[in-house]
């Protein structure tokens, strides 16, 4: 009895296994390109418009191809099933025989720059599955571009203002609405950019496991996590404290130029950049560029729900009346620390003065030609123990008992070393007695004399005592 069920159970092993290697040999001996390159053949003979071409094309041989790119160091084998790439009998045919759109191919003929060099995916496979790497099994990182992010490759060997009307018009666009919406006010390219968002520089090419895909709905590329992160970003990361207003079609357009922020270079004799005329950009465009993601136009002061924090208006008219273009210059470069605002010298941030001079001109457009009333100052002793008593009445309800500001206070932190260092005394009573209008922060002697003059010397000469208290 149990002779016959190990005698069975070895017939049907062997039977499967005498299977499986009939399979392999018969792919082996008919690979799937095989199939392809029959089918294409038979595309051409049948759209052939003259004996002559008919004839060339029964005359064809089925055979492995590729195409070796030195400069690239690797070898494409798309060819082997879009055998019709570049053939115009094939402008109507369905994919993979149809014929690359558009004229594209004039200045990049397969034989130099292949398929993958622009639209990703495996360039040495020799099936559809794994050349276009889609699927977790197939264990590739960068599948074949879904043809609406393809532009994502052009930026690798040309400069923006060409794409913008030469055929890479998305990414081009996208690059436009990165500097528009102010995301260089959060990510770094180039060493240039803030602080509060990781830095882009190879953004494109990173790894899929370089990205949280827990989250992300559908195939987890990074194409996928890119535009779900643009439409909706603490769906993906939940401490993310990006901000995003987009309109329809914004997001792809984002996610075409965020692939293409690519950390390896194109070798020379493929990239057409013309680094001799960089793109220079004005106030407002740089304003836009690093500020308005967290000032927004500027007029307005806003309570930031992300960071949990105020925004000051910096284009308010109070606020500029009382600061001049030199304490301007001191806030920019040095920024707040403690806070969301980042330092934007050269050193920190990578903005030149000439580019900070722009920004400031640019915000100063809206100061009032009457200039502050001084205060006069020097002209009193402060009182550090009263002016303690006098903050702890009237400011601590917006800057917080210990003066740093911070989560659910309408006030900046004072301890901030651009406040204790960098700004002048004679300004911080300014501010005191006016107050900001159209801001939160009150007048305390104008049209109100909550303080007198002497009070204000007194909190002065305290907020100034603040770096010894915090030791």
């Amino acid at each position: 009895m149990h002779s016959r069920f190990y005698l069975s159970l070895l017939l049907i092993s062997g039977l499967l296994v005498i299977s499986y290697l009939g399979l392999t040999a018969y792919h082996a001996v008919m690979p799937e390109w095989k199939y392809y390159q029959a089918e294409y053949k038979d595309l051409v003979v049948k759209n052939a418009k003259d004996d002559a071409t008919r004839k060339r094309a029964m005359a064809m041989t089925l055979g492995f191809k590729q195409v070796y790119l030195k400069d690239l160091k690797r070898e494409d084998r798309c060819i082997n099933c879009h055998a019709g790439v570049d053939n115009p009998l094939m402008e109507g045919a369905k994919v993979p025989f149809k014929k690359h759109s558009g004229n594209y191919l004039v200045n990049h003929p397969v034989d130099k720059f292949g398929c993958t060099v622009c639209h990703d995916g495996q360039s040495f496979a020799t099936n559809e599955k794994e050349a276009h790497g889609k699927g977790h099994e197939t264990h590739w990182d960068y599948p074949i571009l879904p043809l609406k992010y393809v532009q994502s490759s052009c930026a690798q060997c040309h400069d923006f203002n060409m794409l913008a009307k030469n055929g890479g018009e998305k990414v081009a666009k996208g690059e436009e609405l990165f500097r528009e919406k102010g995301c260089k006010g959060c990510h770094k390219i180039d060493g240039v950019g803030g602080d509060i968002g990781k830095a882009l520089d190879g953004v494109g090419n990173q790894p899929i496991a370089y990205f949280p895909m827990k989250h992300v709905i559908g195939e987890r590329t990074v194409f996928n996590w890119l535009k779900q992160h643009f439409v909706d970003p603490r769906a993906l990361v939940a401490e993310s404290a990006m901000k995003v207003k987009l309109a329809a079609g914004e997001d792809d357009l984002l996610t075409t130029y965020a692939l293409s922020l690519k950390s390896e270079e194109m070798p020379k004799k493929y990239r057409r950049i013309n680094y001799a005329n960089p793109p220079k950009y004005d106030g407002e465009a740089l304003y836009k560029m690093y500020c308005s993601a967290c000032h927004e136009d500027g007029d307005k002061t806003i309570y930031d729900e992300v960071f949990k924090r105020t925004v000051p208006a910096i284009k308010n008219p109070s606020l500029l009346r009382t600061m001049n273009d030199a304490n301007m210059d001191v806030i920019v470069k040095e920024g707040r620390a403690g806070t969301q605002m980042t330092a934007w010298k050269s050193s920190a941030a990578g903005l030149s003065d000439e580019q900070i001079k722009e920004i400031i001109g640019y915000l100063a457009l809206k100061r009032p030609a009457e200039q502050h009333e001084p205060f006069g100052l020097a002209a009193f002793t402060g009182d550090v123990k009263h002016g303690k008593e006098v903050y702890e009445v009237n400011c601590s309800v917006c800057h917080g008992k210990d003066a740093k500001g911070g989560e659910n206070l309408l006030g900046i932190s004072l301890r901030s070393p651009v406040v204790q260092k960098k700004i002048d005394t004679e300004l911080l009573a300014v501010t005191i007695a006016d107050g900001r209008a159209g801001t939160s922060m009150p007048p305390f002697i104008k049209d109100s004399e909550v303080l007198t003059k002497q009070d204000v010397a007194d909190v002065v000469a305290f907020i100034k005592e603040f770096p010894s208290a915090a030791k």
